[in-house]
């Protein structure tokens, strides 16, 4: 039920805080959504942070609400109101308020029973990956292929670091 309501919120947030102009942003919402769905994939029988049902029939539900709106509509408020002409301290500032939005979401979402962490994986992990995160969206926007090296760099650090290895993955 968390990811309903997540997903209600964020759509409500997109209608009243993006920007109308949505297209120049479409090729990073793809890359936000095409990561989610990746990890969901490659990790299938291996995941570090699981979506669990929550009150919904199946855990594919707010699997998909994740990847199809949560992603792409964060994602979309994010890019349409970063500073890009302002100063270095004011990007910071605005990168520090989506990561302290998201790991205040992911934690009540663990507290509620919408996620679970396995493996290691933790929410100081959950952090430094929202970080890194948030820094590749900004890259991707303006450097798609930077941003694409850099993450395939990023996952493989994350797949040596949790033992993700090919034999584990679908």
């Amino acid at each position: 039920m968390i990811a309903i309501a997540y997903s209600i919120i964020w759509i409500v947030a997109a209608f009243k805080l993006a920007d109308r102009n949505w297209k120049p942003y479409y090729p990073t919402l793809l890359y936000a959504s095409f990561g989610n769905a990746l990890y969901e994939l490659i990790c299938y029988k291996y995941q570090l942070w699981q979506m669990e049902p929550n009150g919904l029939p199946f855990a594919m539900i707010p699997m998909l609400l994740l990847i199809l709106l949560g992603m792409p509509l964060s994602t979309w408020i994010y890019l349409s109101k970063y500073p890009f002409r302002k100063g270095l301290s004011s990007q910071v500032l605005y990168i520090s308020l989506f990561v302290v939005l998201f790991v205040i979401l992911e934690f009540l979402s663990i507290k509620w029973g919408a996620i679970t962490y396995h493996h290691n994986w933790n929410l100081l992990w959950s952090l430094l990956f929202v970080i890194v995160m948030f820094i590749m969206l900004r890259i991707h926007y303006q450097r798609p292929l930077l941003a694409l090296i850099l993450s395939v760099i990023f996952s493989v650090f994350l797949c040596l670091m949790f033992d993700v290895s090919l034999d584990k993955m679908k």
